[in-house]
């Protein structure tokens, strides 16, 4: 009979992540920010490129400003209904996930490069999660990215993926809500009961 206990402890992680956006002014320990960062970095690569670069970004101004892009998009997209939030001046780290353009330009190679990214951003979320840390992967503001990459300095080299504010949640947010697995998962073929 195989030991479960490990993976009970995961599942137990995972249903907790969620997307954390109100935090507290309490500052994020560099030393805490790069476990997360090194949790990121275990992730799988394809070919094992590991082409994730990271900007822990703590500067009020330049938070205020990607702030600005991501609010102002937010009013387009939603109204007065979008998400009620920290305003990203006052969360303690934001982190833009880039990236090298590892495997070389079209629809594959992107394929490729977000295969290699996006499973970091889950480990980044969960050990943020692990550490008692809020966190929410964010990518609205890639409608307006261009206005974004010299905030960051990035060159015309690199990719943007995801910029993930990160703090110490306001309050006790539980576990997350998810549809039952029979609801989302069928057997051979789309619409066939699990």
């Amino acid at each position: 009979m195989p030991d479960t206990t490990k993976l009970e402890l995961l599942e137990d992680l995972m249903a907790r992540q969620r997307a954390i956006r109100r935090f507290m002014a309490d500052d994020v320990d560099d030393s805490l920010v790069e476990r997360v960062i090194r949790a990121a970095t275990r992730a799988p690569s394809a070919r094992n490129v590991q082409p994730w670069r990271f900007i822990v970004i703590r500067d009020r101004e330049t938070k205020r400003q990607l702030g600005a892009i991501f609010d102002e998009l937010g009013t387009r997209m939603y109204g007065q209904g979008a998400p009620d939030r920290t305003p990203w001046e006052e969360v303690p780290v934001l982190i833009a996930v880039c990236s090298e353009y590892a495997f070389g330009e079209g629809e594959a190679a992107m394929a490729a490069l977000g295969a290699s990214i996006y499973p970091g951003v889950q480990n980044l979320l969960l050990a943020a999660q692990a550490a008692g840390l809020g966190a929410v992967l964010t990518t609205r503001w890639k409608a307006q990215e261009p206005q974004l990459r010299p905030l960051l300095g990035l060159p015309e080299t690199m990719a943007l993926h995801a910029i993930i504010p990160i703090g110490w949640p306001d309050r006790s947010y539980g576990k997350n809500r998810r549809r039952p697995v029979g609801e989302v998962t069928y057997r051979e073929r789309f619409g066939e009961p699990w």
